[in-house]
């Protein structure tokens, strides 16, 4: 069997088409298996691997690891473990190389993301159904505390980029839902 390589790449969340220059972070990613295991191999122990090339601030925001082809979740933090990436699903065949790009998320994004998943579950009424069982235990009067707090946290936090940028507001969105469920 032939061995695949995962060329991993973070970037910046204010320029992502550039290498993560925020900060000097240097990052590490961890890498699961499609049935959430830590991958143990090669480089890669107990599903992290610490990234090598140094980005333009001088941390580490770039590697290149041996892996099995295969299926595989990851995602990647910084040293300081308070920055994060999205997750990626990355599918590499035998005897090919794949590029992984990974944004790192601002808090602000974050906290809107959070608020529109919490504004579906809180304004759609009775249209709402959670994708499990634990999220119909939510009472709202909690996911309304929860989106007050979120709105106030976002007073003092610098802009996000990444959800204005999506082509539908949270009234949009709503509206689509009640939309859907007639």
């Amino acid at each position: 069997m032939g061995m695949s390589k995962l060329n991993f790449w973070i970037r910046d969340p204010y320029h992502p088409l550039l290498p993560y220059q925020s900060s000097g972070h240097n990052f590490r990613v961890v890498i699961l298996t499609a049935d959430y295991k830590p991958l143990n191999f090669g480089a890669v122990h107990h599903g992290v691997f610490a990234l090598t090339h140094q980005g333009p601030r001088r941390g580490k925001v770039h590697g290149q690891v041996e892996v099995p082809p295969g299926c595989y979740i990851v995602v990647g933090y910084a040293s300081c473990k308070n920055v994060l990436t999205d997750f990626a699903l990355v599918q590499v065949g035998c005897g090919k190389e794949v590029c992984v790009n990974l944004i790192t998320k601002t808090m602000a994004t974050c906290r809107n993301q959070l608020i529109w998943a919490l504004n579906l579950a809180y304004k759609a009424g009775n249209q709402y159904k959670p994708a499990s069982e634990e999220g119909s235990k939510i009472p709202k009067k909690v996911a309304g505390k929860v989106l007050e707090a979120l709105k106030e946290l976002g007073e003092y936090l610098p802009e996000d980029h990444v959800t204005p940028a999506l082509p539908i507001d949270e009234e949009e969105l709503l509206e689509r839902v009640n939309e859907e469920e007639k």
